[in-house]
């Protein structure tokens, strides 16, 4: 009979502990995945597909994975995963966390033009990291969003994400070597998107 060291034994039940809680219960989800038509613009869709919970970051990218499985079974074109997650470089870069407008991350810029009740806004944190940027503004609630404000402008809340979207176009344009990539792919998607939380896409 094999005699195991103690120390061994601990842990090999450590690493099971880890392999359980990394490797999460899977579910059906449904997210949207963003379609450009053929006159150029888009359209949502809702697709379903196998989704496997937890916080690691390798079960983040097999659910981008598995969401693009179940898009290519409906359509044959390609996709482009826009986020941190994304197994391609070009998708990583385009990441709000990373694509940058005007020197600052775009994250950060987005995140100080939030006006609230009583016309409060944190500009301050265009200059933050943005995960820090986000991270603020979730452990200080500051009541209803009532409005953008960027450079000195107003922008209203609807149409609903316009002004996110157009925030998204100017930092495109700031990076045409990032950019004219894009037009290589027909379907984006971002495994961070809540379409019931979140205003941006």
């Amino acid at each position: 009979m094999i005699k195991y060291d103690h120390e061994i034994i601990r842990l090999l039940k450590e690493i099971i502990t880890m392999i359980y809680h990394l490797g999460g219960d899977v579910i059906m989800a449904q997210k949207i995945c963003f379609i450009v038509s053929e006159d150029n613009i888009f359209e949502e869709k809702m697709i379903e597909f196998e989704y496997i919970k937890g916080m690691a970051f390798s079960q983040k990218q097999k659910n981008v994975l598995s969401f693009h499985k179940s898009i290519k079974e409906l359509y044959e074109k390609n996709i482009l995963e826009v986020s941190t997650k994304s197994n391609v470089d070009l998708g990583v870069k385009l990441s709000a966390f990373n694509l940058k407008l005007d020197g600052y991350y775009f994250e950060s810029v987005f995140q100080s033009s939030k006006v609230f009740e009583g016309n409060r806004q944190y500009g301050f944190l265009m200059r933050y990291p943005p995960k820090e940027a986000k991270k603020y503004m979730n452990a200080n609630p500051s009541g209803n969003l009532i409005a953008f404000q960027y450079k000195n402008k107003r922008y209203d809340l609807n149409p609903k994400s316009m002004f996110y979207d157009y925030l998204y176009i100017q930092a495109l344009q700031q990076h045409p070597n990032i950019s004219k990539q894009i037009i290589q792919y027909d379907i984006f998607t971002d495994i961070e998107y809540n379409y019931k939380k979140q205003v941006n896409c």
